[in-house]
């Protein structure tokens, strides 16, 4: 009797540029929840180096542009940033908005850092403005002990589910816009 071989569906490429371990982390995380969701997404998950915006932008770019060449273009891109040091130098900053734009990226910026992003998919945190990082790590490990820096996707999904992505993307509009062009939001 011959082999029937099936077809698996191609799946959509997607670019994620992160700012540090703890981004790529939570891309992974939203990895695992399109996974969960039957999405057939592919996240290319990149730790983009750097110290300022401008840096990690950059290099972001050349690994997005090498990486398409290499394999093939992407349904999408997007990049992680924090903002706390935006204001540092602003003609790199915007240089870094000018790549951004140019490049098609999802720029998804913590205000004013990645653990007030994640603190947003806490229920009844999601509005808090923490002023510093120092105050918004607090806050979070005030809500849950258990966080620390560079958490990894299973650790993050443990904690956190598609309605909590959901809680975090009514209020950072940059990730509600990635996450329904993933098709994780409606």
């Amino acid at each position: 009797m011959p082999r029937v071989h099936g077809h698996r569906r191609q799946r959509r490429r997607i670019f994620v540029g992160c700012e540090g371990e703890s981004e790529v982390g939570y891309a992974a995380f939203i990895g695992l929840l399109a996974e969960e969701a039957g999405l057939g997404l592919h996240l290319d998950i990149r730790k983009c180096r750097g110290g300022d915006p401008l840096a990690i932008v950059k290099t972001a770019v050349e690994d997005f542009r090498r990486r398409r060449n290499r394999h093939g273009a992407y349904a999408a891109q997007a990049i992680f940033l924090d903002a706390d040091r935006r204001d540092d130098a602003p003609d790199r900053t915007a240089r870094a908005d000018r790549l951004i734009e140019k490049h098609g990226f999802h720029a998804i910026w913590a205000e004013p850092a990645f653990e007030a992003l994640l603190l947003k998919h806490v229920p009844g945190r999601e509005r808090l403005q923490p002023a510093t990082t120092a105050l918004a790590l607090r806050e979070l490990q005030n809500c849950w002990p258990g966080f620390r820096k560079g958490m990894a996707a299973r650790e993050l999904r443990n904690e956190f589910d598609r309605v909590a992505l959901a809680r975090a993307a009514a209020v950072v509009p940059a990730l509600g816009t990635f996450l329904e062009s993933l098709g994780l939001l409606p």
